[in-house]
């Protein structure tokens, strides 16, 4: 009874002892009712007196088929070899315990088997028969090496170790590798005879949250391995009890590269942060100086467009000068003429005046003083005109006005300059067109592109023409197009033509700010549009300004560049 025991659930042992007793009608009803395989043989030729319902379920014989069989004749044992150590415990101690052995089944399948036996008195003869118990625990068996499986490949390390003094039971095979030790030459040692621990006191405090808390979650430590390196390690451990001993499974997961690789990322964070402040003051210093780069290039830019209006009114005022040399040096001649013509008289009355002598100088007098007045006209009218042109281009008076008008004044001051270069201009402008506008600006626009055209346009050439034609597109706006048949603009640099400093005559006197000043003063002041059309091959360019009748109001701290 007290080996049969063993195999019993402890409730079910309790009561067995203490409600049955120990009878043998007790001991039937317990031999009938275990789940485990229970076999009675005779000693004298093995065969089977007594069988239990475990063992039909685990063998898969029924018992009439096994009773009064020897029970080597149903090749239960997998292992014969097995059976003969078994065999011989028993005969020399009359017992054996705790066996692992292979049974096979009735279909052939093996099963793993805890085997107890002993000998037994049956009918008054001592030790004529053996009682033989098997648990099967093929599945706790699988279930272990699984266990036993996942604790050895846990890429983590991990140790079983006594809780009291730390001595390790079992350890893994990344903690043999961590320390560069074989299992054999851990097991039995404690972690102080290794010299695992950084600090003693992470131990201690360890094994102090594990009795109050039984478990232990990512526990901050540093361990030393078989390199003598520290590494930095998060515990995960917990209590259990073997055989009456409270052991520790411990895993150990190594973050010294993550700690690292965080440390590095703070790191760079700083010094991010560092080279951010760094390159902030570098744009900042940049952005200044860009700031006063700029402000620089507007003064010049500002210096350049004024320098660019006195050139165009110095060289009006150039051509002025010359056209009225002619009108002025014929008057001085005229009048030179006449004064001798006086004297010549006064010395003819002295010695007597004929009246053919009175009438010549009349006839001649007469014909000078008609020379005289038409040069002095002529001179008139340039002082004029020059004086319409000269004072609308310094100024930007706004006011009513004829654009024909102003355009015959425009090419009337520049004829000297477009002789030279034997320049013809056509004019086709509306009479009817009458402009609330600026007559300066728009003055200093058609300038520019007249002698944009000369120079640019015509270049070395002797000759070309200039076509300049106006009209109304609608009531309330008007057009004007000057046109020249010169080179034309190459297609890559039509799209630029109105950008500041941008300009093909570098060096030859270009400063790049002439049709600059063009689409300011048209699109600002004058509130139009302007646009060009260029035939590279063909040779001809366009300048099309579409203008309101009524330039638009723009209060004089507004004023565009150039005005």
């Amino acid at each position: 009874m007290g080996l049969l025991s063993r195999f019993m659930p402890p409730a079910f042992k309790h009561w067995i002892l203490a409600e049955l007793g120990d009878g043998e009608e007790k001991f039937t009803r317990v031999f009938h009712t275990s789940a485990d395989w229970i076999v009675i043989t005779r000693l004298s030729d093995s065969r089977i007196v007594e069988a239990n319902a475990g063992f039909e379920t685990i063998s898969g014989y029924s018992r009439d088929e096994v009773m009064g069989h020897p029970i080597k004749d149903f090749n239960v044992w997998a292992v014969p070899e097995q059976r003969v150590e078994l065999v011989q415990e028993l005969m020399s101690k009359g017992h054996a315990r705790d066996y692992l052995a292979k049974m096979r089944t009735k279909d052939g399948g093996i099963r793993d088997c805890l085997v107890n036996c002993a000998l037994i008195a049956l009918k008054g003869n001592v030790n004529s028969h053996a009682v033989w118990i098997a648990r099967d625990i093929t599945d706790q068996l699988i279930a272990s090496e699984q266990s036993s499986a996942a604790f050895r490949l846990t890429p983590d390390c991990m140790t079983i170790s006594r809780l009291k003094d730390g001595t390790y039971i079992e350890v893994n095979s990344a903690f043999e590798k961590a320390m560069g030790m074989h299992r054999k030459d851990i097991i039995g040692k404690t972690a102080q005879d290794l010299n695992v621990w950084n600090s003693a006191d992470d131990r201690s405090k360890l094994v102090s949250l594990l009795r109050q808390n039984t478990t232990v979650i990512d526990y901050p430590a540093q361990i030393k391995l078989g390199d003598g390196k520290t590494r930095d390690i998060l515990i995960n451990s917990t209590l259990f009890e073997s055989r009456g001993e409270e052991l520790m499974i411990a895993v150990l997961h190594d973050v010294t590269e993550i700690r690292a690789a965080a440390n590095e990322i703070l790191n760079l964070n700083t010094n991010l942060e560092r080279r951010v402040q760094e390159r902030t003051a570098e744009l900042q210093a940049a952005n200044l100086d860009l700031k006063n780069a700029l402000e620089t290039l507007n003064i010049a830019k500002d210096q350049l467009v004024q320098s660019e209006k006195l050139a165009a009114l110095g060289s009006l005022v150039a051509g002025v000068a010359h056209e009225l040399n002619t009108p002025i040096g014929n008057s001085l001649t005229v009048a030179s003429t006449q004064e001798e013509m006086l004297h010549r008289l006064v010395e003819q009355i002295d010695t007597g005046l004929k009246r053919s002598d009175l009438k010549k100088f009349v006839s001649e007098i007469s014909m000078a003083t008609d020379i005289l007045t038409r040069n002095l006209m002529r001179a008139g009218d340039l002082v004029t005109s020059f004086k319409h042109v000269a004072v609308d281009r310094t100024s930007s008076k706004r006011r009513q006005f004829s654009l024909a008008e102003l355009i015959a004044e425009i090419l009337l001051t520049m004829n000297p300059t477009l002789s030279k270069k034997t320049c013809k201009i056509e004019s086709e402008i509306n009479k009817a067109i009458v402009l609330d506008s600026f007559p300066g600006a728009l003055g200093q626009v058609i300038i520019n592109l007249i002698n944009n055209a000369v120079i640019h346009g015509f270049d070395a050439r002797e000759s070309g023409s200039i076509r300049i034609s106006a009209d109304f597109t609608d009531d309330q706006h008007a057009y004007i197009e000057i046109q020249d048949n010169g080179k034309g603009i190459h297609p890559e640099n039509l799209k630029r033509v109105f950008e500041p400093f941008f300009t093909t005559r570098l060096g030859q006197g270009g400063s790049g700010m002439g049709l600059h000043i063009v689409h300011n003063l048209v699109t600002g002041l004058l509130g139009g549009q302007i646009i060009v059309a260029s035939s590279h091959e063909h040779g001809e360019t366009t300048f099309r300004l579409t203008l309101p009748l009524e330039a638009p109001s723009i209060d004089d701290t507004n004023k565009p560049i150039g005005v």
